[in-house]
């Protein structure tokens, strides 16, 4: 039983679908601004000794002479830039920073010896996106989507207006794990929201759509202006608050409300949409068929778990691929982003450019996801390819080029790579979302979601090898994408399929290839029985 007849009837992709689709996916705006922020936040910014020690050197720097302005005069200080000095001698070490950009670590001086915080903050807030995505994946199938999206929108806002009046890196550190949490829960829950309401051909439109990529641009433009990391968290604020409002405005998803067995809330929100989009009123028996089919299900099964994800071996394995692109997206995406400030040239400026990439790589996917040539498959195999390809290219332009160009190879093959994985996430988010069933959509998305963060940790610490050389993150990234690529290869494809609403309907995707030889196996005829005495 499938519910993509009803939402033909009350209008696929009607204005009033429009406005849900807009009120759920802009909590991803603000969600994107913190979750990239660190990069601008724990931004290390040059600094200096006001007065030097004797003995204890144990980073050369930049070797660049430094001024400090005393009482309006410009005074020349024969030292180094960013040196860093043992513990016995940090003590004659007065440190003076470049203030011209308000960061957590001239604010709490995070260098040297407190190096290590500015990592772990960024660290610890991937950790409370884990930790959220896990919980969502439950709650969103236990409690409803509306419900559960809102509240963490409303946490996300909360612990946002905690961490700008934070007075100590600890403080600020607990906030980073809430805002992780509520963030790694909103980017959950939202998508999967999101497809319920709208017929199958606009899926994958909405898992293109550019709400990520068209925030992440403007990060760099609003930190410009506002260099202070306490006025950047109270503008996130500023904007997430509005978008909570959404919550007064969107319904329940009529899919979620009848497999619960909720038949008159789901009837009467077909009604109203239909109403809105100016249909005449569906007919819902089907409704009571998918319910019906769910509660003969739920004789045996009274609840559904992530066991649920691995109940035979074709889900078990599914689950386990989808898990693995997951990973292995997050970690190219972050140690690309994170990476940003190990870039030659103007900080603002790489970070636009790595951002706005974005754009142009979501509107590409629209062009081959929903053709049959590729589908989501092909399409999202393809993009995994370019970014094994690009990073590729970063590990011979960093041990072949000259050293004049080494930057500016290394920064083209960077940007082909956050191209390309961005193509790639934006095919497999409709994909993951269309291989699960209703029932457990949330609670699969989830926990793709889950890992995905597990990714995004180990990419913090992918970035710290960079110091045993520029190429060893894109060595890391090449390795794991083109592994992806041979996975996502034996997924089945969803383009152009149903979304199935119960465990109980066998799924008929088109099977790669190498599930075809066991289903094209020909049927024995039984054999003949002789009754001749």
């Amino acid at each position: 039983m499938h519910l993509d007849e009803l939402m033909i009837d009350i209008g696929d992709f009607g204005w009033y679908q429009i406005v849900i689709v807009a009120c759920f996916l802009s909590t991803k705006i603000p969600v994107a601004f913190t979750m990239l922020e660190m990069a601008f936040t724990g931004f290390i910014p040059d600094w200096w000794c006001e007065s030097m020690p004797t003995s204890g050197l144990v980073s050369n720097g930049n070797n660049q002479t430094a001024y400090l302005v005393t009482n309006g005069n410009m005074s020349k200080h024969s030292i180094s830039l960013n040196q860093c000095y043992d513990t016995d001698n940090a003590t004659f070490c007065k440190r003076n920073f470049d203030m011209s950009k308000r960061t957590i670590v001239n604010e709490w001086d995070l260098v040297c010896e407190n190096r290590w915080i500015s990592f772990t903050i960024t660290s610890v807030q991937m950790a409370g996106a884990l930790v959220g995505a896990t919980i969502v994946s439950y709650t969103g199938d236990r409690f409803g989507r509306r419900r559960t999206l809102y509240v963490v929108q409303l946490l996300h806002l909360i612990f946002l207006g905690i961490c700008a009046a934070s007075q100590s890196w600890h403080l600020f550190t607990a906030m980073r794990f809430g805002i992780g949490l509520s963030a790694g829960a909103t980017i959950v829950v939202s998508f999967p929201a999101s497809i319920e309401f709208v017929g199958k051909k606009w899926r994958a439109l909405l898992g293109a759509y550019p709400v990520w990529a068209g925030a992440a641009p403007f990060l760099p433009l609003i930190t410009w202006l506002f260099p202070n990391w306490r006025h950047f968290e109270i503008i996130v604020c500023i904007i997430s608050f509005p978008i909570c409002l959404g919550f007064f405005i969107v319904p329940e998803s009529i899919r979620w409300l009848t497999v619960k067995g909720k038949l008159k809330e789901a009837a009467a929100v077909a009604c109203k949409i239909a109403r809105k989009n100016k249909k005449t009123e569906p007919n819902t028996d089907i409704l009571e068929l998918v319910a019906e089919d769910e509660r003969r299900i739920n004789k045996t099964y009274s609840s559904y778990t992530h066991l649920d994800l691995f109940r035979d071996k074709r889900m078990a394995l599914i689950t386990l691929r989808i898990w693995y692109s997951w990973f292995t997206s997050a970690v190219c995406y972050w140690c690309l982003i994170l990476g940003v400030q190990n870039m030659s040239g103007n900080f603002y400026l790489n970070f636009f450019l790595v951002s706005i990439v974005e754009i142009p790589a979501s509107l590409l996917v629209l062009l081959f996801v929903n053709r049959k040539r590729f589908g989501r498959r092909w399409s999202t195999a393809m993009a995994n390819m370019g970014v094994a390809l690009g990073a590729f290219g970063a590990i011979i332009a960093s041990l072949t080029a000259p050293p004049e160009h080494k930057a500016y190879y290394v920064s083209i093959c960077a940007m082909i790579s956050k191209f390309c994985t961005t193509c790639g996430w934006s095919c497999m988010s409709p994909f993951t979302a269309e291989l699960y069933p209703t029932v457990i959509r949330n609670l699969g998305y989830g926990c793709a979601g889950t890992v995905s963060r597990i990714g995004g940790v180990f990419a913090s610490q992918v970035i710290s090898l960079a110091v045993k050389g520029g190429y060893v993150p894109y060595v890391i990234i090449c390795i794991l994408m083109a592994i992806d690529t041979c996975s996502v290869l034996t997924l089945p494809e969803t383009r152009g399929e149903a979304l199935e609403d119960t465990l109980s309907t066998e799924k008929k995707f088109n099977l790669p290839l190498s599930e075809y030889k066991e289903v094209l196996q020909p049927v024995k005829e039984p054999e003949k029985q002789n009754f001749n005495v």
